[in-house]
């Protein structure tokens, strides 16, 4: 239950895969979210637009629970049981973050 916190400072900034390089936000193409094998997640403050099934099973509460419960989606990404990398950029939008964590 560790992670590494990397801040970036551009919302549309592409985000590669510290293991394999692969981009797994991509913003050159239409379907921006492009996950790896080590993927865990891309998520906002606002909710999850990815989860791996594998990291979901790791967190205390279900995104479905993280949701309806209006939870922190942020200490949810960070108390699971998972050694991460964590990328996080601002939204843009209302003080806002996106992030993007991989399993190392």
């Amino acid at each position: 239950m560790s992670f590494k916190l990397k801040e970036l400072d551009n919302a549309t900034e592409n985000v590669l895969c510290p293991i394999c390089k692969h981009k797994a936000l991509n913003w050159s193409e239409e379907q921006y979210i492009q996950p790896c094998e080590h993927t865990a997640f891309i998520a906002l403050d606002l909710g999850f637009e990815y989860v791996a099934d594998f990291f979901e099973d790791e967190m205390q509460f279900s995104v479905d629970e993280i949701h309806d419960q209006s939870l922190n989606v942020f200490d949810a990404i960070t108390t699971a049981h998972c050694n991460l990398t964590i990328y996080k950029m601002p939204l843009g939008v209302a003080n806002y973050n996106r992030y993007v964590g991989f399993v190392m």
